[in-house]
């Protein structure tokens, strides 16, 4: 029984992580070409691109005509912002096998962040005609046309992906913000709530939520959000500056009650809370001409 079980933790430890897992496999198979790209793409998961690279390029050197490797490359290049070697890799890999749908939604992705809509739009098209109704597929065709202001269609595609899955924030935040666009904020505020039952920690979600609550009124639950979404986004100067002028609102409407003691000094408070805010943002963005003018103006009274 000792000896089993020691064998048993023995292999525990090897499947504790897919590195551990196929660098075991690998020290076994040093010249099957399949351990050298999944030990790749565990390097890849970890951001350690040059051994990422290393094992991928062993990988083609092994099997030139390893379609996945070359993807797996395509993201390293995608992910240094050097999107032009990214796209040759990616289509080297469309070259070996047409329908693979993986290189077909990278490049269509990697088309929509360069703003080429029309062609991002052909390669996520071509990647759902391969895969099926795929709902990241749909989300990703929804926002090609969201960008291209077809929101009517938009719509549809991220409906069509919530039926398949219910559980995709970004579908749901993206139909918030069609919403927002369009001055319905009770329908914007249901879609960014969803969103954010399912991903808590959405600083765009939170972000936005809090814009609506804050020109309905309810500053201070918007203070709370934009609150939340800096501690994810530190550096977000549009976030910053609406949570400064959420303060400069919520100070406005001390002044508009009795004036007590206490009222002041709250008022007081919220006004050098503003001012601290716009000399973040300004740290940030050192021509922000709102962020000066508000702190200009709070610092005269």
């Amino acid at each position: 029984m000792l000896i089993y079980g020691w064998a048993t933790y023995q292999r525990n430890v090897v499947w504790k992580n897919d590195l551990t897992l196929w660098s075991d496999a690998l020290m076994k198979s040093p010249q099957k070409f399949r351990p050298h790209n999944n030990v790749g793409l565990a390097y890849l998961e970890k951001k350690d691109f040059d051994r990422a690279m290393a094992e991928f390029k062993e990988t083609l050197r092994l099997n030139p005509r390893a379609e996945k490797a070359y993807s797996n490359i395509g993201q390293i290049y995608e992910d240094k912002g050097q999107f032009e070697k990214a796209i040759a890799y990616y289509k080297k890999a469309l070259e070996i096998s047409p329908d693979f749908t993986g290189a077909l939604h990278f490049l269509g992705n990697l088309y929509e962040k360069q703003g080429l809509l029309d062609s991002a739009l052909v390669y996520y098209e071509r990647a759902l005609k391969t895969k099926g109704e795929n709902p990241k597929l749909l989300v990703g065709i929804g926002t090609v046309f969201q960008k291209k202001g077809q929101f009517g269609e938009a719509v549809n595609y991220y409906k069509m992906a919530l039926r398949i899955d219910m559980n995709l924030p970004e579908a749901y935040y993206n139909l918030g913000l069609i919403f927002d666009e369009k001055g319905l904020l009770h329908e914007a505020t249901y879609y960014y709530q969803k969103a954010l039952k399912l991903k808590s920690d959405y600083p765009q979600a939170l972000s936005n939520l809090g814009i609506i609550y804050a020109r309905t009124g309810r500053l201070t639950e918007a203070i709370d959000l934009f609150k939340k979404a800096l501690n994810m986004k530190s550096d977000d100067s549009i976030t910053l500056l609406n949570l400064g002028v959420a303060y400069e609102e919520l100070a406005k409407s001390y002044e508009l009650r009795a004036m007590s003691d206490q009222d002041r000094a709250m008022i007081m408070e919220l006004r050098a809370k503003a001012i601290e805010i716009y000399r973040k943002v300004l740290d940030l963005e050192p021509d922000n001409l709102q962020a000066k003018e508000r702190m200009t103006n709070l610092m005269s009274h």
